[in-house]
């Protein structure tokens, strides 16, 4: 890797660099974050004294550096972010729940809290009002971590939204359309805030994990109420110019397949969310009275037990399921051809009854000298990814508007 020399090197994008290294990989070396980042050791010094003179970044004591042990030695100076060097909000949004948590300058989760809410019976004003109260509070009940106001606020939504106008487009967590909802935070918090789908929150979460991901291009489709996909492409997550890119969930199987919550028929969506499931279970089984259109946990568990435990009609749901999901992937295999692709959310829940039908779908869809494919990952929805994203994209912004911030102010 050639190096630049530091006179050659643009200080605001190489700090980002070394901010974004450490946040990802944890303490590190001055010489490990030169090889990773291309930056000889004298530009790294100088970057780093100013970030450490910033209260940015800290010195920490590590091993002797020594890999086989046997050496005793001066033990490695490492580097790390300094936690409270700002805070960041993450909010999600889903049927009936908000979520908001507080993370600190490495991007861990300090606190969180989820507050029940009929979000159906919020219109777009109701909505902006419910947030602000919602985050000045957790924020005021926050204030001996969070001295200072936020350094950004990041709202993942399930549903379709445009990360570019920061409009929620359609979600089933809401009964508006069309709801500007960036633009009436930002008046309230300044322009700090923006917002995502829960899925490209996701696929953040995963980039800058190293015990997930490894490097190169990568899809997470997110298996729930509805199918979302997040798609990292060249390390950023890709929203495309009108930003509602990878909607794989709206993508068809069958034209004149069934109704999709979107409107529209034969989205891949409408044969694999929770919601499609139990509306073909209805017409195998009889169930209770309840919201076909939300399904809850309970019920979705029940079906999956009831497969499991003999019932072939509903295995045989959900192993279409799968099938279906096959063929998606095999378009997405064939269009951009991924390294990997996680397969994760709640409704990855059947994924073992799924599997089988999803490679067979593969294999059946698949142009044969495409079929070395990309790694397919099932990733157990133990820990909820969407708000440990959000806290991540908005520190990746304050990371940028930061250095921006600063240049401005020096020229």
């Amino acid at each position: 890797m050639m190096r630049r020399t530091e006179s050659e090197t643009p200080r605001q994008p190489s700090q980002t660099a070394i901010l974004r290294y450490l946040r990802v990989h944890g303490p590190a070396a001055r010489i490990d974050i030169g090889t990773a980042t291309g930056l000889s050791p004298a530009t790294v010094t100088s970057l780093t004294a100013d970030l450490m003179a910033q209260g940015l970044v800290r010195e920490s004591e590590g091993g002797n550096g020594n890999t086989n042990g046997n050496t005793r030695g001066r033990p490695k100076v490492l580097l790390d972010l300094v936690p409270n060097a700002a805070c960041v909000i993450g909010v999600k949004i889903t049927i009936n729940l908000i979520e908001i948590a507080l993370g600190n300058f490495k991007g861990e989760i300090e606190r969180s809290i989820e507050h029940s809410i009929n979000t159906r019976d919020l219109g777009s004003e109701e909505l902006t009002r419910t947030l602000i109260a919602l985050i000045d509070r957790f924020v005021e009940r926050n204030q001996d971590f969070c001295k200072h106001p936020p350094a950004g606020i990041s709202i993942a939504v399930q549903g379709v939204t445009d990360s570019n106008s920061g409009e929620i487009i359609w979600s089933p967590a809401l009964r508006h359309r069309h709801i500007p909802l960036v633009r009436s935070l930002t008046e309230r918090y300044g322009g700090a805030v923006q917002m995502s789908n829960d899925a490209n929150c996701i696929a953040t979460a995963i980039s800058q994990n190293t015990n997930l991901h490894d490097g190169g291009d990568f899809a997470v489709i997110m298996l729930g109420y509805g199918i979302g996909m997040g798609l990292v492409l060249n390390g950023n997550v890709y929203n495309g110019d009108f930003g509602t890119a990878a909607e794989f969930g709206h993508t068809k199987f069958q034209p004149d397949g069934p109704l999709c919550n979107c409107g529209r028929r034969g989205c891949l969506e409408a044969y694999i969310g929770d919601y499609a499931i139990l509306r073909d279970a209805r017409g195998l089984i009889d169930l209770p009275e309840a919201n076909n259109l939300h399904p809850s946990e309970d019920q979705m568990m029940d079906l999956v037990a009831r497969a499991r435990n003999g019932d072939t009609g509903l295995a045989e749901l959900f192993r279409h399921a799968g099938k279906v999901l096959g063929y998606g992937i095999a378009n997405l295999i064939a269009l951009l051809g991924p390294k990997q692709i996680f397969i994760t959310g709640s409704g990855a829940r059947a994924f073992d009854m799924m599997e089988p039908e999803l490679r067979r779908g593969l294999a059946e869809a698949q142009v044969p000298e495409l079929s070395r494919g990309p790694t397919i990952t099932h990733l157990a929805w133990d820990k909820d990814l969407a708000l440990q994203g959000a806290i991540g994209q908005s520190l990746l912004r304050h990371d940028e508007n930061m250095f921006q911030a600063a240049g401005t102010a020096h020229n």
